[in-house]
């Protein structure tokens, strides 16, 4: 399955202090635009997302954190997180359904369609199309990433689905306007994984298509009105919502692949409103005057790491080669590659924010520590390292060989686009020691970094989030037990084992917690900015025109 990749565009921003970054890492930033006033309406916002292109915009595909961000426009779902910032943002509610009828036993959810909603060709919204949503995402003839068993595997029927078996999940049943939904098993977590993307409702008689469908009717308050690969999508506004989303503008234009240096500028001179894949680094801190007005910096539930393969056999199968890697690795170093505003350093799975998360600074975050590194590891080796080929990550590749090299450690760095990068590090036996990769969360819980990301149950042949192959029978259990927890006591268990993880077994290197930096023209009304805390990114349907 794929991950919920970041854009890693940028360049490095030569001569910037981390001082600099690191003293916007740990606020969203507060000004007039985080409340989302409503302001002027109509109009078109141009917008590019340079240097990529969506993965797809497919509700039952669609799993790049920059593709969230325009499909969120578009779906309707049972429950949603709202138009908001922190901490409203963050807090389930009602949208396609009323909020559900849960049985005593935690098993049932019964869930009453709302009225009103439809589709931009006028057909009507009803509990079938929540029903049809969800059985297309399970089709395996779909291979849809929302399949994994970590979302609905606790659904009656999941596994027939998900072998083929049957088009539809047993445990999903309609009758008229209520959707039911029985589970084998409680989950905690249910009500946030069933408001994922993939489970949207879609029309009647949308295709099975593992390539994705480019457009189709949409129920949220806009719509695909055109997609044209690697060149432009065309997003306007449902004239049929009636819903209380925000849908200020008329449309959206987004121009794919554009050049990120002179995105930028076409931003600066108004030809172009908003860069949805970034910005060049060496630009950021000039833009610190234009903080709350034209660029806001807020933080997201994201962890860059380089997952350590223990896979037997291979450098890092060593618990003292992974200890001293994280010891030798240059934190500071790692994060200024990005720019200025760019994050906060860490050492840990969790980001900070997620219910759980403890500080234990655990290794060194102000630099490497290349003493303590030797004295874990002194036998030199060389290890194959899979980074990304473009922007920042060149940079770090620099770093890390230098690091590596202090301890004695030769290091073959080989480069590769994200989405090449990630089908190979998630083959199960592919030959690498260091794979550099991103997480941010689907939902906000533990159990999306933890389970998903380092549960050894979860490893399979390909297609593996759990890049560092890492499958500890004890951590195994702790993390089986801890998703059948709920309240402070899932928090404090999750919060323990990412402790327990990093300090006694350091699979990964955790380098930062990433910032979301976003620029506007001088267009765009500051007032209606609002930054989506769960989709980590501008709410482009609260957006105004002044």
């Amino acid at each position: 399955m794929r991950k919920r990749l970041f854009v890693s565009v940028a360049a490095l921003a030569t001569g910037l202090s981390l001082l600099v970054a690191a003293s916007f890492a740990g606020a969203a930033t507060t000004a007039a635009g985080t409340a989302g006033k409503a302001g002027k309406t109509g109009g078109t916002l141009n917008v590019n997302l340079s240097a990529t292109d969506f993965d797809f915009l497919d509700p039952s595909l669609s799993y790049a954190s920059w593709s969230w961000q325009f499909t969120y426009l578009v779906n309707l779902k049972l429950l949603n997180f709202p138009d908001k910032p922190r901490p409203e943002g963050s807090q389930l509610v009602a949208e396609g359904a009323d909020l559900p009828t849960i049985s005593a036993d935690g098993k049932t959810y019964i869930f009453t369609v709302k009225s009103g909603f439809k589709f931009n060709t006028g057909e009507v919204v009803t509990a079938q199309s929540f029903a049809d949503g969800i059985d297309r995402t399970m089709n395996p003839k779909m291979q849809s990433p929302g399949a994994q068993d970590i979302f609905l595997g606790s659904v009656v029927g999941y596994a027939d689905a998900v072998a083929g078996k049957t088009t539809h999940l047993s445990g999903v049943t309609v009758k008229g306007n209520v959707l039911t939904i029985k589970l084998s098993k409680a989950d905690p977590a249910f009500l946030s994984k069933i408001s994922l993307p993939f489970f949207s409702a879609i029309p009647k008689g949308m295709p099975i298509n593992d390539k994705g469908e480019h457009t189709f009717a949409s129920a949220g308050p806009y719509y695909i009105k055109s997609y044209d690969v690697g060149r432009q999508a065309i997003i306007e506004r449902n004239p049929n919502y009636t819903g209380s989303r925000p849908h200020n503008l008329d449309r959206i234009v987004v121009t794919i692949n554009t050049d990120l240096d002179q995105s930028f500028l076409q931003v600066k001179s108004g030809q172009a409103d908003y860069d949805a894949g970034g910005l060049p680094p060496a630009q950021v801190a000039s833009l610190a005057p234009l903080l709350g007005k034209q660029f806001f910096v807020d933080t997201q539930l994201e962890t860059d790491y380089l997952a350590l393969n223990t896979s037997a056999g291979r450098f890092f199968s060593d618990v003292s080669a992974r200890k001293a890697a994280n010891m030798a690795v240059d934190r500071p170093a790692m994060l200024r590659a990005r720019g200025a505003f760019a994050g906060k350093r860490t050492d840990q799975v969790l980001p900070p924010g997620m219910a759980g998360f403890r500080d234990e600074k655990i290794y060194p975050i102000a630099g490497a520590d290349v003493e303590k590194a030797k004295a874990l590891w002194s036998k030199g080796g060389k290890i194959t390292v899979y980074m990304g080929n473009r922007g920042a990550a060149l940079i770090q590749a620099q770093v890390l060989q230098y690091n590596f090299k202090q301890i004695g450690i030769d290091t073959d760095i080989q480069l590769f686009t994200s989405a090449v990068l990630y089908s190979k590090a998630g083959t199960k036996g592919e030959a690498f020691d260091i794979a550099s990769a991103a997480w941010g969360s689907d939902y906000p819980d533990a159990s999306d970094f933890l389970d998903v990301l380092l549960n050894g149950q979860n490893i399979h042949a390909t297609n593996n989030n759990n890049l560092a192959y890492f499958n500890q029978a004890d951590i195994n259990t702790a993390l089986n037990n801890a998703a059948v927890l709920s309240g402070p006591a899932r928090a404090k268990a999750y919060g323990d084992i990412d402790v327990q993880i990093t300090s006694k077994y350091a699979p990964w290197v955790a380098y930062d917690n990433r910032n979301e930096r976003s620029f506007f023209s001088s267009k765009v009304d500051p007032a209606c900015y609002v930054f989506q805390p769960i989709y980590a990114k501008p709410d482009l349907a609260s957006l105004c025109l002044k």
